[in-house]
């Protein structure tokens, strides 16, 4: 028998996003308008809890924002989503958990952009803005 040398880490908890699952639809904020538009990404329930870093094209991924993937309520649906209210408008890449490009998105001044993220690993598609 061998013995192995390596550091074993604790296991991270899954994160459990129990709501909304009733009452009212949530109210969203967007602050959009001239030169300012937003961004919902939707992705499959795989990916609650994660943080999705969202980077204008060519610029280091240091300087992205961000959002946490959530379970939202919508009149009459429920969805899972992370919500950026407030994007500068321009090209910007959205970065996968996997801290692979997924692909990009055009976000335009007054205007709400949507972007599928899948499992937040593979290449998404833009819808229109």
């Amino acid at each position: 028998m061998t013995d192995h040398h390596h550091p074993h880490y604790p296991v991270e908890a899954p994160f459990v996003d129990d709501g909304p699952a009733q009452g009212p639809p949530e109210a969203l904020v967007l602050d959009i308008g001239d030169g300012i538009g937003a961004l919902v990404l939707y992705a499959d329930e795989s990916c609650l809890g994660r943080e999705i870093d969202l980077t204008p094209v060519g610029a280091p991924r240091s300087h992205h924002l961000h959002t946490m993937i959530r379970r939202r309520r919508a009149v009459g649906r429920e969805f899972i989503a992370g919500v950026y209210p407030e994007v500068v408008e321009g090209i910007y890449t959205v970065w996968g958990i996997d801290g692979l490009p997924m692909g990009e998105v055009t976000i335009v001044g007054g205007h709400v952009s949507e972007f599928r993220s899948g499992d937040c690993r593979t290449h998404g598609v833009h819808l229109s803005a």
